[in-house]
């Protein structure tokens, strides 16, 4: 039980296992959309994680997008990991060590989201509005807060035809991605083949401070 900033309590279901996994999807959790922290922290995230959320934008272009954003992180020498929202969108997450806060993540995301908006700003928006960002990417960086949820990596989606958030390899970003590839029908046989693309994704995790260190050089 947890109180919200509203002073509510609040009972989440921790899932850890299979077997309470099963016990979502017999309650009809189709869609699991955990927080980005973890128990015995919840005040201090695992992941910074980019949300490119595109209004009108053919998806190829926010595939480029996030080809800018590689870029960017392979200077840094950050770990990132893709993944297709199930939607009509991307995620890219960098695994962080758990001596940061979520202010600290939101800030660390804010700066590098404002640097790849300032060479992209024909593509990209900050406008919460989707009306006042039609053509274009919102980079949302206020995704990183406390009490925040985005879809699981392998959540299915409540869309037509069933759309997996769907972890795909950095060099898999080409314009012909399509987010429909990835459904309910399609993953198992693609788990088969390539495996689970986040399994290591806590195998390095981001000192935030020689990140910042990096950008200040």
């Amino acid at each position: 039980e947890i109180e919200s900033s509203k002073g509510e309590t609040i009972e989440y279901l921790l899932c850890q296992d299979q077997d309470t996994l099963l016990f979502m999807a017999n309650l009809g959790c189709i869609e699991i959309n955990p927080w980005s922290s973890s128990l015995p922290d919840l005040d201090r995230p695992d992941f910074m994680i980019f949300d490119l959320d595109p209004v009108e934008v053919e998806f190829d272009k926010v595939v480029k997008l996030a080809i800018e954003f590689k870029k960017l992180f392979d200077e840094l020498g950050l770990p990132a990991y893709c993944k297709t929202s199930g939607s009509r969108g991307l995620h890219l997450y960098v695994p962080l060590q758990q001596n940061y806060t979520y202010a600290q993540s939101q800030t660390f995301v804010k700066i590098i989201e404002s640097h790849v908006h300032q060479q992209n700003k024909e593509l990209t928006s900050f406008e919460r509005s989707p009306s006042a960002r039609k053509g274009k990417v919102y980079l949302d960086y206020l995704q990183n807060a406390k009490g925040k949820t985005m879809a699981s990596v392998y959540s299915i989606r409540p869309r037509p035809g069933a759309l997996i958030s769907a972890p795909v390899r950095w060099e898999e970003l080409t314009p012909k991605l399509q987010p429909q590839q990835f459904t309910l029908r399609t993953m198992r046989k693609r788990l088969e083949k390539k495996g689970d693309l986040w399994q290591g994704i806590f195998d390095q995790r981001v000192d935030m401070k020689k990140a910042l260190e990096m950008i200040g050089k």
